[in-house]
């Protein structure tokens, strides 16, 4: 009985030492060095000369892609001819998509502009403790999954699409990064860091030294060349952190939101020039007054500082791999190769429910669906 027992004590301490060599080692500047490697930090890459880098603001959007919001907001907030960066090229934004009532017809459109499209799963599930507790098997699902939809039925490369935000920001710990490396995505910005403490993006090559928040699981193993590209909190009107513009409570004229916008955006630019991401819920313009006016005119404003480039989350992490003073960034977003879309007007069955989509090429089978991406009713 005695050996059963240090035998059951041996196991356990072998498992448990088992578990902690999965753990990433702290991370070393002198090894990790760009473009491959960044320990998780908030020291800028620049040095002490920030003038002369661009202050970077990624516009970031995580909701289905309907032609209601396309046309109503998206097309006069993003592509209105005289939205242009300092350089002259059109600005860009990142759309992490959703499958569930998405016009894939518009995510093609958008592409073609120059936005970057990204995934964020295909169920979008409301509840924060799916996300946080999934496994691997169906995180890949959701997120490899996704990307073969968006890649089919919006007629997109496979290799354009390299980014995830996970739902509610609740990421499942090395669970999301081994499903997300799975897919071949190559980042994630799912991750909040507080107003006190915002970190530039780094590799998860080594452990993260950014805080952990809002009751997600995060990441602790190793992934070496996979990249966290931090939302850094605005400041609310309460004085605390805000990773959404439609969570910051802020109220008043178009002009005061305006100002509060750039307000936070100086505080940084000033500074050290972190690069910022404004993530934008269209539910913020039904509900507070002067919102989308305040935005735009905030946007419109910006035009007067040179250094300052409306920009995606991929054009945020090629600059902070190799970081070019203004003169040398292009902020060109457009793809070389566009995208064709033949629209399909699809009448589908998911389940025993009706779903209408939206597709650049033929109509599915059945709606798209967790384990059966492409339609095919299987």
């Amino acid at each position: 009985m005695r050996h059963q027992k240090r035998s059951v004590c041996v196991f356990v301490l072998l498992l448990a030492q088992l578990v902690i060599s999965d753990k990433a080692d702290d991370c070393k500047t002198d090894v990790c060095n760009l473009p491959e490697c960044r320990c998780s930090s908030a020291t800028s890459p620049f040095g002490s000369d920030i003038d002369n880098y661009p202050q970077l603001i990624g516009l970031a959007f995580d909701e289905a892609v309907t032609d209601e919001l396309y046309t109503n907001r998206w097309a006069p907030l993003l592509l209105d001819a005289d939205r242009v960066n300092p350089d002259g090229a059109g600005i860009s934004a990142t759309f992490f998509v959703p499958h569930e009532y998405t016009d894939y017809r518009r995510v093609n459109d958008l592409y073609n502009f120059g936005m970057e499209i990204a995934v964020h799963s295909i169920t979008k599930n409301s509840e924060q403790s799916y996300w946080r507790t999934a496994s691997e098997d169906v995180l890949v699902a959701e997120f490899q999954g996704q990307k073969q939809i968006i890649t089919k039925y919006a007629n997109i490369p496979s290799e354009a699409i390299v980014g995830a935000r996970t739902p509610q920001l609740q990421l499942a710990g090395d669970n999301s990064i081994k499903a997300y490396v799975t897919a071949e995505l190559s980042y994630d910005s799912s991750w909040p860091s507080l107003p006190s403490s915002r970190f530039f993006p780094y590799t998860l090559d080594y452990a993260s030294t950014q805080a952990c928040l809002l009751g997600a699981e995060c990441p602790t193993g190793s992934f070496p060349g996979f990249w966290i590209l931090p939302i850094n909190d605005l400041q609310s009107s309460d004085g605390t952190g805000c990773n959404n513009l439609a969570s910051c409570d802020i109220s008043g004229s178009a002009d005061d939101i305006a100002n509060w916008l750039t307000d936070q955006i100086e505080q940084v630019r000033t500074t050290t020039k972190t690069p910022m991401t404004l993530s934008i819920d269209s539910y913020w313009f039904n509900f507070t007054s002067n919102s989308f006016e305040g935005l735009t005119k905030f946007m419109s404003n910006m035009k007067d500082k040179s250094d300052v480039f409306f920009v995606s989350q991929k054009q945020i992490l090629d600059f902070i791999k190799n970081p070019v003073p203004i003169s040398e960034f292009n902020s060109d977003n457009t793809p070389s190769d566009p995208a064709n879309c033949h629209e399909q007007k699809c009448q589908l069955k998911k389940g025993n429910e009706d779903r209408n989509m939206i597709s650049c090429v033929q109509c599915p089978a059945v709606y798209p669906w967790l384990n059966d991406p492409d339609g095919n009713g299987s």
